[in-house]
């Protein structure tokens, strides 16, 4: 007779081998499959490769609620965290972070996704859960950066760094782990990420829009530290931590190097958006004195040009206005509202010339730009062409129906030209507009034989 090993009854065992008695026997097969599957489960909620993936989404899906859209404009990425040049180096340098997290369609959030599924799972087995996390931040960090270093203020978003971070530190650990004959058993699958990296980085080259910057620096961060960190055995001990703190202890100087770098280069940016939030507040002196900065730390930066152009017009300085407008249109010879700008500036300098043409070339750039067509028909009735100023401020009517300053003044042409009747609904629309400006409601009570 055998004692069960298990309830500790006496059975008769067919073979020396046999320890569990028919029924215990029975109840552990049973249990078997689910065991398995508790088993996988387990392991899949305690994978941070599943764990990223699920942040990742579930983001996107709070992106997609609030957008209601499932591909997103750059106001509500940027306020979700994205990387710009200008906020991040201007002291938002957590958007390094947040970025990484951020996709802007699906297509975007669904070949990340799919290629940190299949190189998260290797980067566990060999670094371990903790240090692969570590390796995951660090090289979206890495990546954030190489995109704000090399494309100055463009915005980007999403895991690729990351991503291309884990695949570069797999070459060096695959090909530089102890065991040889994990190497050998690991040889398809360095080809295959050697190769993944290539075609990618090639492609990136080859698309618009395709942020590589980033792919680039999440790479490197990710070779270096896959030279530095342990894998296998090598990852207990004292030792092995100290690898991973001198690796953490590099990256992290390369990292200041780099962010030193991309500050005193988006300076420019910095000052631009400065200027921007001192403008919102209503401190017009400090969103000059940022403006100005700007265009003298980059006078070829035509956004900087522009910006202080039209808040030096806005402030009734057009002469000082005209300088910057022109820049603008020289560095930015396809955008309309410079050519418009620098209309109103010439305008109120009587230079009615060269603000004709202006206004001109900026219709020609901007045909459904209301403040196009409103300028150009001041300029015209100043140069006394009252038929072409009459065509061009009703082109700006039917443009902005809305326009308290465009329905006004083609009412006060259509009176000054005899037409007081047709000129009613218009001051009408005005009054409805701005009903305390009394002298609008003087002159339709006028017009109207008050």
């Amino acid at each position: 007779m055998t004692v069960c090993s298990s309830c500790g009854r006496e059975f008769e065992s067919s073979s020396d081998s046999e320890t569990l008695c028919p029924q215990c026997a029975s109840e552990l097969s049973a249990q078997e499959p689910q065991a398995r599957r508790t088993s996988r489960l387990a392991r899949y909620l305690q994978s941070p490769t599943i764990v990223l993936i699920a942040l990742n989404v579930l983001i996107y899906l709070a992106m997609v609620a609030q957008g209601r859209s499932i591909e997103f404009s750059s106001e509500l990425l940027l306020n979700w965290g994205a990387n710009s040049g200008g906020l991040t180096s201007g002291g938002q340098w957590w958007r390094l972070l947040t970025s990484v997290f951020e996709h802007g369609s699906p297509l975007h959030i669904a070949l990340n996704m799919w290629c940190l599924y299949n190189l998260g799972w290797l980067a566990e087995l060999l670094f371990g859960r903790a240090r692969y996390t570590l390796l995951y931040l660090l090289c979206g960090i890495g990546g954030s950066l190489g995109s704000i270093v090399w494309r100055g203020d463009a915005l980007s978003v999403g895991a690729s760094g990351a991503i291309f971070g884990i695949a570069g530190a797999l070459i060096p650990a695959m090909m530089l782990h102890s065991n040889p004959q994990l190497r050998m058993a690991l040889k398809r699958q360095l080809t295959s990420i050697a190769l993944f990296v290539v075609y990618n980085l090639a492609f990136g080259a080859a698309i618009r829009g395709i942020d590589n910057a980033a792919h680039i620096g999440g790479l490197m961060t990710g070779l270096i530290l896959g030279g530095i960190f342990p894998t296998g055995t090598e990852r207990e001990g004292e030792r092995g931590r100290l690898r991973v703190a001198g690796g953490c202890a590099l990256i992290l100087v390369i990292f200041l190097f780099c962010g030193n770098f991309a500050r005193q280069r988006d300076l420019p940016y910095a000052e631009a958006l400065h200027a921007s939030e001192c403008y919102d507040r209503g401190d017009r002196a400090g969103a000059l004195a940022h403006a100005q900065r700007s265009v003298e730390l980059e006078p070829e930066n035509a956004h900087s040009q522009f910006m202080l152009g039209a808040m030096l017009l806005s402030e009734h300085r057009p002469a000082d206005a005209v300088a910057p407008l022109e820049a603008t249109t020289r560095l930015r010879p396809g955008f309309g509202p410079a050519y418009v700008n620098l209309c109103a500036a010439q305008r109120e300098l009587k230079l009615l010339a060269q603000a004709l043409a202006n206004c001109e070339k900026g219709v020609q750039l901007a045909p459904g730009d209301s403040e196009s067509w409103f300028n150009l028909g001041r300029v015209r009735y100043d140069l006394h062409d009252v038929p072409g100023a009459r065509d061009a401020l009703a082109k700006a009517v039917a443009i902005n129906s809305e326009g308290f300053d465009e329905n006004l003044q083609y009412a006060l042409l259509l009176v000054s030209n005899g037409e007081t009747a047709k000129a009613i609904p218009y001051l009408q629309k005005a009054h409805d507009l701005h009903p305390a400006d009394e002298g609008v409601t003087r002159l339709l009570m006028h017009s109207r034989g008050q």
